[in-house]
């Protein structure tokens, strides 16, 4: 297997969609699809575990929604966490966060450390956590914790 940086898999993305001619919207469901078969693969207890799925507002976000809707379709316990605005949620993420929402899953919107705070126990008590953000977040995370 390939493994790409960031601006490698933005490219092949736009390749994919301007050349290719599939959608991004595609792209997203078979990202988040895939995802879920991976974690079935890895994790033999998946069925009977509660998965968080952590958010961002873009397309990986978009990615976690569809993950989190696969796994609610596969009767799996999913709880999903906005790290920011549902207002900043635009595209095909968006698409994927309104579906969320007519499927009955709620989503926790965190825009601010108190949020997060708050959250914190329901978080910690998943026996596993998707991080759908984008990595260059999960970076000014870890920095900010080291100061």
């Amino acid at each position: 297997m390939r493994v790409l940086n960031t601006q490698q898999m933005r490219e092949a993305d736009r390749r994919t969609i301007d050349e290719i001619g599939i959608p991004a919207i595609v792209l997203m469901e078979n990202a988040g699809r895939q995802a879920v078969a991976a974690m079935e693969a890895a994790f033999d207890d998946l069925a009977t575990s509660h998965v968080g799925v952590l958010c961002g507002r873009g397309n990986n976000g978009g990615d976690g929604f569809v993950i989190a809707r696969t796994l609610v379709q596969r009767g799996v316990e999913t709880s999903v966490f906005l790290l920011g605005s549902v207002a900043d949620v635009r595209g095909d993420a968006r698409t994927n966060l309104e579906v969320l929402g007519r499927i009955g899953l709620t989503v926790v919107e965190i825009t601010n450390a108190q949020e997060w705070e708050l959250h914190f126990s329901e978080i910690s008590r998943c026996a596993l956590l998707v991080d759908a953000r984008p990595i260059r977040r999960m970076w000014k995370v870890r920095r900010s914790k080291r100061r």
